[in-house]
């Protein structure tokens, strides 16, 4: 048997504000974005269902700050962020997008995101 309780996206949030730990590995419009795309994750899942863990989604995504804090991980194998084919990071995995990217794709280098790492 498993109790589920639904959450709103400020419970979602407070959720990872109280961990010392995580509480600076989203920044708050990334965790709006995060919690936007679990959510349509979770719509597509048959249990409609997603555990929140911490921990775990800390473990499974990254935001960074700009392009340049990417390749610095990843090394300069990708051109850009967006564009689908396979010079972009959006070929290979899930890339979350906060509210600052809407209407700027031209500065994309200087926006933050959230990957699923891979």
């Amino acid at each position: 048997m498993a109790i589920v309780e639904t959450i709103n996206e400020h419970q979602f949030i407070d959720a990872f504000r109280k961990w010392d730990t995580y509480k600076n590995h989203f920044s708050y419009e990334g965790l709006k974005a995060l919690y936007e795309h679990l959510w349509e994750v979770s719509e597509c899942m048959d249990n409609k269902q997603i555990e929140l863990d911490v921990v775990a989604i800390c473990c499974d995504y990254t935001e960074y700050a700009n392009w340049q804090e990417f390749v610095d991980d990843y090394g300069d194998t990708y051109d850009q962020v967006l564009g689908g084919d396979k010079l972009c990071l959006d070929y290979y995995t899930s890339v979350i997008l906060p509210d600052c990217w809407q209407g700027k794709k031209d500065d994309e280098r200087e926006l933050p995101f959230i990957i699923s790492r891979f």
